[in-house]
């Protein structure tokens, strides 16, 4: 039969800090002891204890002094941690049992009670150790016992041996090392299983938080209160922030953000309506989820609530991609069949003009053909909506190209260049914009300012201001006109499809000068100007060489 040599139980060194951590504490365990043992000598305890004629007080301190020296340089191998950990434990262990049944001795012998220290050393010694391993050392210490037994009845003429005595501490020294062995593994298996659970959940959260820094949608933990307790890189990127300082308030990152999570906290109810940001940054369209709520009034700023932040950009250039896709469907089955009728209608209303001199029949052809150039203006821009293409951007300089098309808007629009002013600073400035989509844009605001200008000519001003953003370092100019202005109610629509304010309008006019705009990734507004008038910004992308 092959006998298998002893191995020492690695299970136990799993995790090993811990282990060292054990020993260390057993050690001042045993040092502790052996300064007992020292006090009660020196403190002349030890006879009065003892029978006389049984007590070897010189073997006692000597063998007490050994226990604490060797306690002592034990420390020292514990925190050099050499050598290994299961020689340190062998070694321990074989001190503790020579020092305590030594000491047993000294005493007289197993009836004093010193040899139950055996046991908890044993049971110490299983928390290291294979099975095996602490076996062996519990039939070391039991036939150490024995054995002192044995040397003492021929030592001592009087003395009176107690090998039932004897036998018992040997068989509860075998129990207990079984006992400890066997509850050791048990804690082993359980701090491995432990140890596997906490690497498994310390993964999944350095994942989940990786996940969350790396997610394109801005993402805020607060407390209920308004204190910041997470946040991730696009939020910061969407709220204009280099960084969130510990302990720091969404009312200072954001005044409206925190005024639309109170109004969500009060009613429940998400409003979706985009939030504007000032200084170019994108607007944003917050969602609220209640992470933990208490149902204690008192408790209710203890909740957490988690804020999704999306780019309202984005959000809505994919909703109007659908849009445009439906309507490109729709246009392009029914764009013959409009025009095709609406200029039959356009050429029969002018033969109809110039065939009849009654005057009434002039007036009602003529406005025949003036709503069909109309509708055909519409179907013309429906049509350019549908098919309008993202552009190719290319660096211009903002004050020479803006010089070009003021030479031409002017001649075509009878004014003079006085009338057309333009003040950019610096005058270098450089942004990423394709140039016919650009002059398309230009084109669409400046003719508004005269259209909806209500005067004459002559009177129409149109000021192009421009310069670079100090604090987002992103250029973008001005378009303002004297004209009468928009009111507040008309401002929030005016971008949108179909929304006019005139009678010869079609409402697609700003809807398609935005799409193009957002197409070359700049950015426009319309910002209410103090001293009247109209002004809608533009925010471009800047250069970088």
């Amino acid at each position: 039969m092959n006998q298998q040599p002893l191995k020492l139980n690695t299970t136990a060194q799993q995790n090993i800090p811990d282990a060292w951590y054990r020993l260390r504490l057993f050690n001042y365990f045993r040092t502790s002891l052996a300064l007992l043992f020292i006090a009660i000598y020196l403190n002349g305890w030890l006879l009065p204890l003892i029978p006389s004629g049984f007590a070897h007080a010189d073997v006692f301190i000597a063998t007490s002094l050994f226990y604490l020296l060797a306690s002592l340089l034990f420390i020292v191998g514990i925190i050099r941690q050499k050598p290994g950990l299961d020689t340190q434990v062998i070694i321990h262990t074989l001190v503790d049992i020579s020092c305590i049944v030594v000491l047993m001795h000294a005493t007289g012998g197993i009836r004093t009670g010193l040899g139950m220290l055996l046991i908890i050393s044993i049971s110490m010694t299983s928390l290291f150790l294979h099975k095996r391993v602490t076996i062996l050392f519990a039939a070391i210490s039991a036939l150490a016992v024995i054995a002192e037994q044995v040397y003492s009845q021929f030592t001592y003429t009087d003395y009176i041996p107690a090998f039932t005595q004897a036998g018992l501490l040997g068989i509860l020294i075998f129990i207990t090392a079984i006992l400890s062995a066997y509850t050791a593994k048990k804690i082993k298996e359980s701090e491995k299983l432990a140890l596997d659970a906490s690497q498994e959940l310390e993964t999944i959260i350095q994942m989940n938080e990786h996940i969350i820094h790396s997610m394109r949608t801005g993402i805020i933990v607060i407390k209920n209160n308004g204190l910041i307790l997470m946040n991730n890189n696009a939020a910061l990127e969407l709220l204009g922030q280099t960084s969130i300082k510990p302990h720091s308030r969404l009312k200072d990152i954001s005044a409206d953000l925190y005024n639309r999570f109170i109004d969500w906290n009060n009613n429940s109810v998400q409003n979706h309506q985009p939030i504007q940001q000032p200084q170019g940054l994108p607007d944003i369209q917050p969602g609220f989820s209640h992470i933990d709520q208490s149902d204690i009034p008192h408790e209710k700023l203890i909740g957490r609530t988690l804020i999704f932040l999306e780019d309202a950009t984005q959000l809505t250039q994919r909703f109007q991609q659908v849009k445009l896709a439906s309507l490109g469907r729709l246009t392009a089955s029914i764009a013959h069949e409009i025009r095709n009728p609406l200029a039959a209608i356009n050429h029969a209303g002018q033969l109809l003009g110039e065939t009849s001199d009654n005057e009434a029949d002039k007036k009602l052809t003529s406005i025949i053909n003036t709503q069909a150039k109309r509708l055909n203006g519409i179907v013309e821009n429906v049509l350019q909506l549908s098919r309008q293409q993202r552009g190719t951007p290319e660096i211009l300089n903002l004050y020479q190209w803006l010089l070009q098309f003021r030479k031409e808007f002017v001649a075509s629009h009878n004014l003079h260049a006085y009338q057309l002013q333009i003040q950019i600073k610096p005058q270098t400035i450089e942004i990423l914009f394709d140039s016919s989509q650009l002059h398309q844009v230009m084109w669409n605001l400046c003719s508004n300012a005269i259209n909806h200008s209500h005067m004459d000519h002559s009177n129409i001003m149109i000021h192009i201001q421009g310069e670079i953003d100090k604090i987002m370092e992103q250029p973008y100019i001005d378009i303002i006109d004297n004209g009468p202005g928009i009111d507040e109610e008309t401002q929030t629509h005016i971008f949108d499809p179909f929304f006019t304010t005139s009678d010869e309008g079609t409402g697609l006019g700003l809807y398609i000068t935005k799409e193009v705009i957002e197409s070359n990734r700049a950015k426009i507004r319309h910002i209410p100007p103090p001293a009247g008038g109209t002004c809608f910004r533009i925010y471009f992308q800047q250069t970088h060489h």
